[in-house]
């Protein structure tokens, strides 16, 4: 069976910068299928960093960007569907 098949692949990613994050949680807020949330460890700025997960509380990651449009550190650095 071809890699792209197999079921639980990601199919996207998000990247986070997390020395840029300060944990605002307006990306963790507007991802509809929550696939963002605050980490446990913190920043060299004492910040709680947002960590990405592919699977999330309602589902894979579509790579719909809002997280990267509503941050307003640019601390999302790359939202990108997989190739199959």
């Amino acid at each position: 069976m071809p890699e792209s098949l197999v079921v639980g692949l990601p199919k996207s990613r998000v990247v986070v910068d997390a020395e840029r994050c300060k944990g605002c949680d307006l990306c963790v807020v507007v991802c509809p299928q929550r696939n963002l949330h605050l980490s446990e460890r913190f920043n060299r700025m004492g910040y709680h960093p947002v960590e990405f997960r592919y699977h999330g509380g309602r589902g894979d990651c579509t790579a719909c960007g809002l997280c990267y449009w509503v941050c307003p550190d640019f601390a999302i650095t790359e939202v990108s569907r997989l190739r199959p």
